[in-house]
């Protein structure tokens, strides 16, 4: 291995000095090659040279030169285009100097009352040292300053709320320009509100002095308005030697959005799979319907009607009709997109929901579904109709290997058990869906929840349920277990209870047990006669028996089949209230109600929809008016409706 040896540039105008540090270094026995300079014009000329001469180790300078002399002389040595660390060289012993050098740049500093070569040796290798160390640390944080501005991810460091650095990619998830639009600024300012009382805890946290990691998910606002998600990651970090916050977050909005989309093609895919199974729900009602019509016709023919029989069927058709609207209104929640918000929720609707929508299905494959509910009521925090959705996929599956295995010699009837058990202690709750279907394959059991991996034959699954399954239990801070147990498959679901005060059962009023309608005439059915009521339904049979209806009970009416048709009533006579379906040809309910609030702007509204979405924004006006808008779903109830009638109609009669 070649000797190391340090190239030495020796600035100093005294020939006797230079002589003198030239003999004690090579007392040394050390490996040196001195190049000396007497004033400092030589030595930059050989400092900002291209040769290998200009390749130094080490510069001992003296402060005073023919051309230069004081502190002064560091900085321009060291503005040179070959940098080296500087070992000052004085015949003065002057602190003050020293210190002065040293922050100038120096490395070193050494009077020229030299003991010894050895002295020399040690400053020039302290200095050659140290300038190394400074200068991989100098590297070293070069690299990590590229890395941190060069990741994908937003990295801040938050003082408090304030923000005391930010990243590029930070710059660009939040909207903002340069850096001087956000340093200084308080975080919490970009934070949507729904998500600042998050952001506050933690930053509380690490402003407290607490030095663990901290993941968590917040919503911001961008300077266009528009929103952005970001799933942060926090660990204590000093600032100032203060306590503050280093955050790691990414951007998931898209993410999130693809995730919302796969969830709302995989609860389609399900609703597709069990089309058999809704088509038998709806046909049982409207068998029912069917029936008790043609056998209350069948006395009209045989000229035998019985009031009280032709009541009790009448009042039989009107319950089937609840039954039906019941499962439209279901299939139209669980198929539309989950928007909502979190909210606790009684897991046993969610249980009772899903088992119906797949039993008809199971009971026609001979499969028995046993239901096990917990001791008591019990909550979580989610979306009722997301959960519903996973056990609907889990049960299904259930079904599908059960039916799998029954061609096997020696199967059993099918048997799926949904138990759901609550442990107190740790405040979770378990949810269990077992089946005696043979079980998963061993090899399988970890690529269950990968997204388009399926056990199933091809054609007979998407592969997303499941994966779908998975991310919304643990966006409901839960997790899924698989495992097999006994002749079957164990799905172990487990999430946290809701923090909820649960009232107790029971100790209801009469008045909640019966239907809710009044049973004598209101005191104000004589005035019904001075309101007039516009009914407005494209469906003339719903118009026709809504107005008879109304008629019959008293009220002026005025009925039409679209809404150019009501306008002109309208013109003739104005309307006190107005009844009108949303969904019309020609004219809608919307453009109808907003023409009439031209001319009244106080008319009362009574919206009528079998649409969800109309529930949700029922009358679209820009103006914000006090005159009441309200919704009732169809199937209409006319009880309901009558009520709601009566309470607008107080306003006329008093």
């Amino acid at each position: 291995m070649p000797e190391q040896r340090f190239r030495i540039l020796l600035v100093e105008d005294n020939p006797g000095d230079a002589f003198l540090v030239r003999t004690l270094l090579e007392e040394t026995d050390e490996s040196f090659d001195i190049q000396h300079c007497s004033d400092l014009a030589s030595a930059m000329e050989i400092l900002n040279g291209t040769g290998p001469e200009a390749q130094v180790d080490v510069v001992l300078l003296d402060l005073t030169l023919p051309d230069s002399s004081g502190v002064e002389t560091i900085s321009r040595v060291r503005s040179c285009t070959n940098v080296a660390p500087v070992v000052v060289l004085t015949g003065h012993k002057d602190e003050e100097l020293a210190f002065e050098a040293l922050q100038y740049g120096a490395e070193d500093y050494l009077t020229k009352e030299f003991p010894d070569g050895r002295t020399i040796r040690r400053s020039i290798r302290y200095a050659i040292e140290r300038s190394r160390a400074e200068r991989a640390l100098k590297e070293s944080e070069e690299r990590y300053r590229k890395l941190v501005e060069l990741a994908p991810e937003l990295i801040s460091v938050l003082s408090g709320e304030e923000i005391v650095y930010m990243n590029q990619q930070g710059l660009t998830i939040l909207g903002a320009n340069d850096s001087e639009q956000l340093i200084g600024r308080s975080f919490m300012e970009m934070v949507h509100p729904s998500s600042r009382e998050t952001l506050e805890e933690y930053i509380t946290r690490y402003r407290n002095g607490y030095s663990g990691r901290a993941d968590f998910t917040i919503i911001c606002q961008r300077q266009e308005g528009d929103n952005v998600e970001l799933e942060v990651s926090a660990i204590a970090f000093t600032h100032e030697g203060a306590p503050a916050m280093l955050m790691l977050a990414e951007d998931v909005t898209e993410k999130r959005k693809v995730e919302r989309q796969l969830v709302q093609t995989s609860k389609l895919a399900t609703l597709g799979e069990m089309a058999a199974s809704v088509a038998h729900e709806m046909n049982q009602p409207l068998n029912v319907i069917r029936m008790a019509a043609d056998t209350c016709a069948l006395q009209y023919d045989l000229d035998a009607v019985k009031p009280a029989f032709q009541r009790e069927r009448l009042a039989l058709i009107s319950g089937q009709t609840e039954r039906m609207s019941e499962i439209i209104k279901h299939l139209q929640i669980y198929s539309r997109p989950d928007d909502d918000d979190f909210a606790p929720f009684d897991v046993m609707k969610a249980v009772e929901r899903a088992v119906d929508m797949v039993e008809h299905d199971c009971r026609l494959s001979g499969i028995v579904i046993d239901v096990v509910p917990p001791p008591k009521r019990c909550f979580v925090n989610g979306r009722q109709v997301q959960l519903e959705q996973v056990l609907v996929n889990m049960l299904s599956n259930a079904r599908d290997a059960i039916n799998e295995n029954g061609d096997d010699p020696g199967s059993i009837g099918g048997l799926i058990r949904v138990c759901v058990m609550v442990d107190e202690k740790r405040k979770r709750l378990k949810l269990a869906v077992n089946d005696n279907g043979g079980g998963v394959p061993e090899a399988a059991i970890d690529l269950l929840f990968h997204p388009f991996f399926t056990t199933k034959d091809v054609g007979k699954g998407t592969g997303l349920g499941l994966s779908v399954s998975f991310g919304i239990i643990e966006a409901m801070g839960g997790g899924i277990d698989v495992r097999n147990e006994g002749d079957g498959a164990c799905f172990e679901i487990t999430l946290p209870l809701a923090d909820l005060a649960i009232p107790e059962q029971g100790g209801l009023s009469d008045a909640t047990l019966d239907d809710g309608w009044q049973s004598t005439v209101p005191a104000n059915a004589n005035g019904r006669g001075n309101i007039r009521i516009l009914v407005v339904d494209d469906e003339l049979d719903a118009m026709e028996i809504i107005s008879g209806y109304l008629e019959a009970q008293g009220f002026n009416v005025s009925a039409a089949s679209n809404g150019e048709d009501a306008l002109a009533i309208a013109g003739i006579v104005q309307p006190d209230i107005l009844i009108t379906d949303i969904r019309m040809p020609q004219m809608d309910g919307n453009t109808l109600v907003k023409e009439l609030r031209e001319r009244n702007p106080t008319l009362p509204v009574i919206v009528m929809t079998g649409h969800p979405g109309d529930a949700q924004r029922p009358v679209e006006d820009d103006e914000i008016t006090d005159a009441p808008v309200m919704v009732m779903s169809k199937p209409l109830n006319l009880k309901e409706l009558m009520a709601t009638l009566d309470e607008l109609s107080e306003v006329f009669t008093t």
